[in-house]
């Protein structure tokens, strides 16, 4: 094991679905070309056409996948938390970024390097077919939701992710935690920040939900299910 790994990241890393299929004494080949990196909240991680060197595995913090256009404009592709993967698969597809990466929050990562994983992966023709077997799950799954993202209105988007983000407090009551400030929530969702506010307001208004700050109360959980409120 990498010596600046913890014992947690190691346990929840071979539980990931790229290592969940290996052999232990593989798993601990693979962990010692792994290293914890640290970035501060805003600072870029890599940018698009930037070279694969690694993927990486979120230990703590919050990193934003995210594409800009000529004007400027940000798109934000996904918001990655702690206990996933990303950056795997442009390992093996042209061997460049195809987006941005930047820390939303101060964030703890471990890094995978690339040239080692491609390299032991090359030593044995069975280790790639359980790394694909972990991935194309994987992306059956990606696939999946972003089908059903796209046939989503806006409204429906927003309260899949209030629902997919949801969960109970210490005191029983089942809240969102905004990973992340509104308008970046409302660019993964694919809505203007405007409308997001004017969402979120109409929802407090029929009393489905209440917004504290950052944090979400869901006061009906049945009614956001149902949907239907464009």
């Amino acid at each position: 094991m990498s010596s600046n790994l913890s014992e947690r990241d190691f346990l929840a890393l071979r539980r990931g679905y790229i290592f969940s299929d290996m052999e232990d004494g593989q798993f601990l080949e693979i962990m010692s070309h792994a290293s914890s990196v640290e970035i501060p909240a805003g600072q870029l991680l890599f940018s698009q056409g930037d070279p694969v060197k690694a993927f990486y595995w979120v230990g703590e913090g919050l990193v934003r996948l995210f594409r800009s256009s000529p004007q400027g404009d940000e798109k934000v592709l996904e918001l990655i938390g702690p206990g996933r993967f990303f950056a795997e698969a442009a390992l093996f597809m042209g061997g460049r970024f195809p987006v941005n990466a930047a820390a939303q929050v101060a964030s703890r990562l471990v890094a995978i390097d690339g040239t080692s994983f491609k390299a032991w992966l090359a030593q044995d023709a069975s280790r790639c077919f359980r790394l694909l077997a972990g991935m194309s799950a994987r992306m059956h799954k990606l696939v999946n939701e972003i089908d059903s993202l796209t046939l989503m209105k806006g409204t429906d988007r927003l309260l899949q992710y209030l629902l997919d983000h949801s969960e109970p407090d210490a005191s029983g009551q089942t809240m969102v935690e905004l990973e992340a400030p509104k308008q970046v929530i409302a660019s993964r969702i694919g809505v203007k920040p405007e409308t997001l506010s004017r969402l979120l307001h109409k929802l407090s208004g029929l009393g489905y939900i209440e917004v504290k700050d950052n944090r979400i109360l869901i006061k009906d959980e049945d009614k956001l299910r149902e949907g239907g409120l464009d």
